[in-house]
């Protein structure tokens, strides 16, 4: 997965193949970004990732966090959040899935009531981390690589591009029983280990912050192609504009400008990737009325030329692919 589906409030759109089995597998190569990170954003579905390959930056709401090379972590629903590789131009590969609440138990189930909302639905655990460092842990993340591999090799319920495990591992006559199985497995851990899961303070979402946030976001989306300025981006949600620069230091630890910059990239890789338009009119559909500038920028973040990433655009997940089977 290289793009991801924003709304205006940065909730992510899902697509579950199978909506009575809704659990969506990627894997996510982050040297593809803009500056190796997925951008901030939502989605109703909990999201477990894993750092399969480098230690990778996580921000969770405002909160900035650090995975290391074999841990995952488990992402409540509706929590911002965003990853950023730390070893540009190394292999970096992140499994992850999301799922929602009716693949574990019915909501109004004894079950959930008594044994997941407990976990998952407790304010003070917006994401818990699976540390390679604690056994119990170690086992969570064993039973979540499983459920990658079994998800993968039944290659129907989500977007990859390489099995991070070897397929023979993961053949079974009944995968969506077995997956089944890990998840519960996963979350029976949780909720008996509980009391050792670090929690954060249960304050409630920045919610004025977000809603100027959205405000500039969704006037970004709306203007990309124009030339946008500062002041124009602090109007369109009635503040100052160091107020305007606070909301995306905090959310995106950037400037607005500089977000802008790589909101136009991502909407030229996109067209790259999906078009036969001219780096030039790419340029100028995305903002960049120099192309030349377009070039240097585009090269400054993703340390090759727009027509280089075109030309060179799935080899680098080919070669990934044979790293790492």
């Amino acid at each position: 997965m290289d793009t991801i589906l924003l709304d205006h409030q940065l909730q992510e759109t899902l697509f579950f193949e199978d909506p009575s089995f809704p659990i969506k597998y990627y894997v996510d190569n982050l040297n593809q970004w803009a500056d190796g990170q997925v951008p901030l954003h939502w989605h109703l579905g909990y999201e477990c990732f894993s750092a399969a390959c480098q230690e990778i930056e996580v921000q969770v709401e405002s909160e900035r966090l650090r995975l290391r090379k074999g841990d995952s972590i488990l992402i409540g629903a509706g929590q911002l959040h965003s990853y950023r590789m730390t070893e540009p131009g190394q292999l970096c590969l992140c499994p992850n899935i999301v799922f929602t609440d009716e693949i574990l138990a019915p909501m109004t189930s004894s079950v959930f009531q008594k044994y997941f909302r407990p976990v998952l639905g407790d304010p003070t655990l917006p994401y818990m981390i699976f540390s390679s460092e604690s056994p119990w842990q170690e086992k969570l993340s064993e039973d979540l690589f499983s459920v990658y591999s079994l998800l993968a090799s039944l290659e129907t319920y989500g977007d990859y591009d390489v099995r991070l495990c070897p397929a023979a591992s993961a053949r079974s006559d009944c995968p969506e029983l077995e997956i089944h199985q890990r998840l519960l497995e996963i979350m029976k851990s949780l909720y008996l280990h509980k009391k050792e899961l670090p929690r954060t303070a249960a304050a409630g979402l920045e919610q004025k912050t977000q809603i100027r946030l959205q405000k500039m976001l969704r006037y970004i989306q709306t203007h990309f192609s124009e030339e946008i300025t500062l002041e124009q981006l602090a109007e369109s949600a009635g503040i100052s504009r160091s107020e305007a620069g606070r909301c995306f230091r905090t959310y995106y630890a950037q400037s607005p400008m500089g977000y802008v910059t790589l909101y136009r990239l991502k909407c030229a890789q996109e067209l790259l990737a999906k078009s036969s338009l001219s780096v030039s009119e790419i340029a100028y559909r995305c903002g960049f009325k120099d192309s030349g500038y377009f070039v240097k920028v585009f090269r400054k973040h993703l340390k090759q030329t727009p027509s280089e990433y075109r030309k060179t655009l799935g080899l680098e997940l080919q070669m990934a692919a044979g790293q790492v089977r």
